[in-house]
């Protein structure tokens, strides 16, 4: 009985002792390592696709001014604008020009012309008239005075602009990513604007000049009624 009591007990410390061996899977290890290499390789992918989205994020969002403010005064800003441009109505004072804010060359060759013409201040003689050929003489004046102005600068303007648009131009393909250049092109469309708007105002002084003409032809039938009117009474 003590023999098989031995027996058993020497069997259970062999059972316990057999228990605390470490065992390895070989088949689970390989599994548990290409898992943990798999994982590895998707957080490194997670980093870079990171790492493009917010080069990207910087590459479209973001102020590119000093790129695009480089264009900013390509049509308006630098020398003649026809919106400096005062309205012809407005050029005669008391017979002498004012051209206001105008630049001082383009005023100057403007009045030199006009004073060469050697106009006559009314038609009539007479100062501070109210007749009507006058009137129409006298905006006839102030219109070729202003057109003058107007052909002077624009003509100046075209050489500034060209110059300006081709050093632009030059900058096209630079900027540092897509944003510069979505922003360098946007400017250039609201150059391109600006410098249509200023071709529609040297169209409205060409209108304003027929206008003139038109006005001075219809005094001049006006007072041609009127004086066989008078003659014939």
């Amino acid at each position: 009985m003590k023999r098989y009591f031995l027996t058993a007990c020497s069997m259970l410390i062999a059972s316990a002792a057999s228990a605390q061996v470490p065992v390895i899977d070989n088949a689970n290890f390989k599994i548990a390592k290409e898992t943990s290499v798999t994982t590895d390789k998707i957080l490194n992918t997670n980093k870079d696709i990171l790492t493009t989205v917010t080069d990207t994020l910087k590459a479209v969002t973001g102020d590119r001014g000093s790129e695009s403010g480089q264009m900013q005064n390509l049509a308006v800003g630098n020398g003649f604008s026809v919106a400096s441009m005062p309205s012809f109505d407005s050029l005669m004072s008391g017979g002498v020009p004012n051209f206001g804010g105008i630049g001082g060359d383009i005023s100057q060759v403007a009045s030199t012309f006009i004073n060469g013409l050697q106009l006559v201040k009314s038609l009539s003689g007479k100062a501070n008239s109210g007749f009507s050929s006058d009137k129409s003489y006298e905006e006839l004046v102030s219109t070729v005075l202003g057109v003058a102005a107007l052909v002077n600068g624009s003509q100046k303007a075209v050489t500034t602009r060209r110059s300006a648009f081709e050093q632009a131009g030059q900058s096209i393909g630079k900027a540092q990513d897509i944003k510069g250049s979505i922003d360098q092109n946007t400017q250039l469309q609201v150059q391109a604007g600006l410098t249509i708007n200023e071709l529609v105002g040297v169209m409205n002084g060409a209108v304003s000049s027929l206008q003139a003409d038109n006005q001075r032809r219809l005094t001049d039938i006006s007072n041609s009624k009127k004086a066989l009117t008078y003659s014939g009474n």
